[in-house]
């Protein structure tokens, strides 16, 4: 039974940590931001914004004015000081965190079944296409996926305190997490309130502190939307058409708009669409386009594992299925191309854990046919990942920048204005990170940049040093040897090119311009 864990172990650690910088491909603003701003903490106490430390946890982190919450930066410290300011470096704690989710996922399963149900649950995981793909790069989402199990499997072991630590740093995980945790904590009190402790209150009272509330208004469903321009246009059709504006405004409004999309949005995370054929609806963070998140081996176990329940309900199975519904309430509430599988991954162990509930209780001939079947899918799913997400993820992962910085910092010398497109999103931090640009020069920069916009890239004109960011006018006459930064779009038809990097389907993903007085 144990080698079957250290098989699990060593197979999840390959899967996550092999050519780590290499897949997924690119690095993303995001991920440049974690590593930036640990490189910043780590060397001043202060976050890019100048912000000390301890006040993350009251404020979270700006960044670019998306608000992310402060426990990956401050787990990518140590990495960052013993590996440098790297990509493998800040990729490396998701990555550990992945394992160790498999190991946490073995002990859940393990209390709430038994052994047999532990092992199979750590084992798909270990090659779960959805945990594989977030634990690769610094998707914070993918900390849940071990926090919370492991929070839960503490509660029930009675060891409070150490359950308390795991839910507060979920809180502070994820905006995902955060949102979950109050349902979570509630449902717990209700079903084991003989465990619950008033430590546990602690967690309770973080998650539903207002600090994701600029995160919250930007990305919610309940925000402005242009969206809402199609409400008015309904109750204009239905006030054309004869029907009373007072009757047209309660069909036609914010709120049932709101309360549809939500509908819907819940609805699309337990579709077969996103679970086994067609996967995100985002190309980000890694995930590989036109694949479901789970395998298509795994329908059939699911249903079964409900027709296992049906037939003799279990408290623990019931506990499974309430996480399985809460899970994707956040991503829900969120605005967005279509199902996010980072915002709805804490779905994913107890998932798992149901699934593997089915496998235990298969005979023998069917549990050969499919583990056989689960192979399969595994290296179908390695032949996607390593030979073809490259060429379909690369746009959305802001890929170009490892190869553009190295070459573009071996002349900038000659070039004393160097200017970035804001096409490329969020340029500074690229620059930032690549450079190793000293964090006081940053802070002082960055104390004259605005904080009246969403996202800094919405602004033109800011700098880095003698780095530009913002609209670039390539055919405007320059007084000094200047190079230009930007996408295809950027450069009027037959502008002169430095040099570009290729998307690996040859098309550019960056191109570098000159320009002489």
């Amino acid at each position: 039974m144990r080698r079957l864990l250290i098989l699990a172990l060593v197979i999840g650690s390959l899967t996550r940590l092999l050519w780590l910088t290499r897949y997924p491909v690119g690095f993303t603003p995001d991920e440049a931001a974690f590593g930036y701003n640990a490189y910043s903490l780590l060397l001043t106490g202060r976050d890019e914004w100048g912000v000390p430390w301890w006040q993350l946890f009251f404020t979270n982190l700006r960044s670019f004015g998306d608000y992310k919450l402060p426990l990956y930066t401050f787990l990518a410290i140590p990495f960052v000081k013993i590996f440098g300011l790297t990509e493998f470096a800040v990729r490396l704690p998701n990555a550990v965190f992945g394992i160790l989710a498999i190991g946490a996922v073995y002990l859940l399963a393990k209390k709430l079944f038994n052994e047999r149900c532990g092992l199979s649950a750590a084992s798909l995981l270990a090659i779960s296409p959805w945990h594989i793909q977030l634990s690769r790069g610094a998707f914070e989402a993918n900390l849940a996926t071990f926090l919370l199990p492991m929070g839960i499997y503490l509660f029930l072991e009675n060891k409070t305190l150490f359950s308390t630590l795991f839910f507060t740093a979920a809180a502070y995980s994820y905006h995902s997490a955060r949102l979950i945790l109050p349902f979570i904590l509630v449902f717990i009190f209700v079903n084991f309130r003989n465990k619950f402790k008033p430590l546990l209150l602690i967690p309770l009272i973080v998650s539903l502190w207002g600090l994701s509330s600029a995160r919250v208004a930007d990305v919610s469903i309940f925000s402005p939307t242009d969206n809402w321009l199609g409400v008015a246009t309904r109750r204009f059709e239905a006030r054309a058409l004869g029907l009373p504006d007072q009757i047209a405004r309660v069909f036609s409004n914010k709120l049932v708009y709101s309360l549809s999309t939500f509908s819907q949005n819940y609805i699309s995370y337990f579709s077969p669409n996103f679970l086994f054929t067609s996967g995100a609806g985002e190309p980000f963070y890694g995930m590989m386009p036109g694949r479901g998140v789970l395998y298509l081996i795994e329908l059939p176990i699911l249903v079964l594992a409900l027709l296992y329940f049906i037939r003799k309900p279990s408290r623990s199975v019931f506990l499974l299925l309430i996480l399985i519904a809460l899970a994707p309430i956040p991503a829900a509430l969120a605005k967005g191309p279509g199902a996010a599988a980072n915002r709805a991954v804490i779905m994913l162990p107890w998932l798992i854990i149901l699934l593997s509930t089915a496998i235990v209780r298969l005979p023998r001939q069917w549990l050969t046919l499919v583990i056989g079947a689960y192979i399969t899918s595994f290296v179908f799913f390695g032949e996607d990942y390593l030979y073809h997400s490259p060429y379909l993820a690369a746009p959305s992962m802001s890929y170009g920048w490892r190869d553009l910085m190295p070459r573009l910092q071996a002349f900038t010398d000659r070039f004393p204005d160097v200017r970035f497109s804001r096409s490329l999103s969020e340029p500074h931090i690229f620059v930032a990170f690549y450079t190793r640009f000293d964090p006081r020069e940053y802070q002082k920069a960055s104390a004259s940049w605005p904080r009246n916009v969403k996202f800094l890239d919405q602004f033109d004109g800011y700098y880095l040093g003698k780095y530009r960011f913002g609209v670039i006018h390539p055919a405007d006459p320059v007084t000094t040897p200047t190079l230009y930064i930007g996408k295809s779009e950027d450069f009027p038809p037959d502008f002169p090119e430095y040099f570009h990097i290729d998307y690996h389907s040859s098309r550019p993903a960056i191109i570098v311009a000159q320009k002489l007085p």
